[in-house]
């Protein structure tokens, strides 16, 4: 560690306090996140991260700490003692993560602060603070504080104006296009009625229209009694017709509005919806969102008992053909983890567990060891979902009787969404069947496409792709012998400029590298002298530039500026070091403006 000096006291003194904060959030199951809880962790643990830097820590190191910390405090808190381990890794993830991009915002920083220098300003703009935050992760305090170290403040006030723009285009990309904020014209033909939803039991339901209103060319309709489920904890909106006299009318999503369950049926023209409808569920579908939905629970439980009590519900969403679940963990699953997982969800499934539900209040639900989700709103009554002995939550969506209905579970993919946050995808039923049978089938097909048995197709691959590398690695030695084997000839075709001699070279699919091999070949044999070769692939062009070291040390001409101009002129860009530059391009019909670019500033 850094030494203990009357210098760098202060900064150790920041950290030693940062990491006791850090422990306990972590061991209390906070994990570090941009919102909430996690962004209160996320913002002291980068604090920290960026004090060490100043003095001269530049790996991760906070992590290490942990043991001392856990030394301290860990008799009168035996938590952070049995949970040591995990709060160091997800320190250690963090730290990783954010060490990527603190260097380049601090030369970012640098650059701001240098400019306003020379601009003899002190203030660091709202919109270069959100950028230090959006692009590099910098919390607006860790901005401030390096800010004041030299002498400058920063718009703190334009900066929330960003944040709050920014926050507005997340909410309007999420926006329901008749959520809050819109006004819809509702036609009532029910003084005193409103929506109940009776469709945990009822896929059919007598009822009437409470109100409607029209919204460009579909109908939006308020049943009385409606077993259509609206979209809500993660579980879609519901689907099926409503039907009366002489008329029926599809209904293809189901939401809420102000509180109410409100169907929305694609009509030009406008049934009497005056005495009793029949509304019906389209019930096929709702099994297989059913089968979905009471996954997701064995799938939560599951995780937690493979991975630990840390993971945490962050998102779900609920769908007829497949799940998706956002949960709190900090780093990858690795692939036997997740085998497990799925087979734990399988085996529950098949032991055909009865699914109950009852209604009470929060505190008895939460003292029951009902799971709920954090940050959600819950009224005074509560509904509980219990697949006893192995999972129970609270949850107002529609679930099986028992798990057998569920079939078979199958986890699709597994990945990042969000630091701190991994992301499940599977399938239940009959996507699940269908999709071993596609895999089994797609199997066949790579089987005798190779002529190979299936258990032996990853060693034949292997071989394959082995066998690819060493063609390409003969082809690229007999592409550069090719190459390299023209030099001489270009070094006597060289046009005379007069001061300069420009030597202009075409090639068709060659590598970049061997062009620049070739280049600098020329370079070490030449002496004021330019070389341009242009390599023709697909629908693009390369462009390698060399210059001889006399005409570099007397900086007559830099390969990096020449070659940006001249892919300019062709619809591109590049750049180098003034003896040797690279560029791509995309139109071949510019060349011979290029050349002549070429010519007429060499030559100048």
């Amino acid at each position: 560690g850094a030494a203990l000096t009357e210098a760098n006291t202060p900064s150790l003194r920041v950290i030693a306090d940062h990491l006791r904060s850090m422990s306990f959030l972590i061991a209390e199951g906070v994990l570090p996140s941009n919102e909430g809880r996690g962004y209160v962790l996320r913002r002291i643990l980068r604090r920290a991260a960026r004090y060490g830097r100043k003095l001269g820590l530049r790996d991760p190191f906070i992590y290490q700490v942990v043991p001392a910390v856990v030394a301290l405090n860990g008799e009168a808190f035996p938590e952070i003692v049995d949970k040591q381990d995990y709060v160091m890794e997800v320190i250690k993830a963090e730290e990783e993560g954010f060490n990527k991009t603190l260097d380049r915002g601090i030369e970012i920083f640098q650059g701001i602060a240098e400019d306003l220098s020379a601009r003899g300003q002190n203030t660091i703009s709202g919109e270069d603070a959100f950028k230090l935050y959006d692009t590099f992760g910098f919390p607006l305090d860790l901005t401030r504080v390096m800010a004041e170290e030299k002498g400058l403040s920063v718009d703190e006030a334009a900066f929330e104006t960003n944040m709050e723009a920014q926050r507005r285009r997340a909410r309007q990309a999420g926006k329901f296009a008749t959520a809050e904020g819109q006004e819809i014209d509702w036609q009532w033909l029910v003084d005193e009625g409103e929506s109940t939803f009776v469709g945990y039991d009822n896929h059919r339901a007598s009822t009437r229209v409470v109100k409607f209103a029209r919204q460009g060319d579909q109908l939006l309709v308020v049943p009385e009694s409606t077993p259509f489920y609206a979209e809500s904890g993660g579980q879609v909106g519901d689907t099926g017709t409503l039907s009366g006299d002489g008329w029926e009318l599809a209904v293809t999503d189901t939401q809420k509005i102000d509180g109410e369950h409100v169907c929305f049926c694609p009509a030009k023209t406008q049934p009497d919806f005056k005495g009793d409808i029949t509304a019906t569920v389209d019930a096929a579908r709702r099994a297989r969102i059913t089968y979905n939905h009471t996954a997701t629970h064995l799938l939560h439980a599951a995780l937690r008992e493979a991975l630990g009590d840390h993971i945490r519900q962050a998102g779900s969403l609920v769908a007829p053909d497949y799940l998706r679940f956002d949960f709190t963990h900090f780093k990858k699953i690795e692939p036997e983890e997740l085998t497990a997982i799925e087979k734990r969800v399988n085996q529950k499934i098949r032991e055909n567990l009865p699914v109950d539900y009852f209604n009470t209040d929060f505190n008895t639900a939460k003292a029951a060891g009902a799971m709920a989700l954090f940050g959600e709103k819950y009224g005074d009554v509560v509904r509980v979902v219990n697949i006893a002995p192995y999972s129970m939550e609270l949850c107002g969506g529609c679930h099986v009787r028992n798990t057998g209905e569920i079939g078979a579970f199958m986890i699709a993919s597994e990945s990042s969404t969000a630091s701190g946050i991994r992301r499940i995808e599977a399938y239940t039923g009959i996507r699940s069947e269908e999709t071993m049978r596609h895999q089994r089938e797609l199997l066949g097909q790579i089987s005798a496409l190779l002529n190979t048995p299936a258990e032996h197709l990853s060693g034949r691959i292997t071989e394959m792709l082995q066998h690819q590398k060493e063609l390409e690695k003969h082809l690229q030695q007999l592409q550069a012998g090719e190459v390299l084997g023209q030099v001489d000839e270009l070094l006597s075709k060289a046009e005379d400029l007069g001061s300069v001699k420009l030597i202009i070279a075409e090639f068709q699919d060659s590598e970049v590298d061997i062009l620049k091999q070739a280049a600098d070949e020329l370079r070490m044999k030449s002496s004021a002298t330019v070389g341009f070769l242009v390599n023709h692939s697909s629908d693009k062009l390369n462009f390698v530039c060399m210059v001889s070291d006399d005409l570099v040390k007397s900086k007559t001409v830099a390969a990096g500026d020449l070659v940006r101009e001249a892919a300019k002129i062709a619809g591109g860009g590049g750049g180098g070091k003034p003896h040797l530059a690279t560029a791509g391009a995309r139109d071949a019909a510019k060349l011979p403006e290029v050349y002549a670019f070429l010519r007429k500033t060499l030559g100048a």
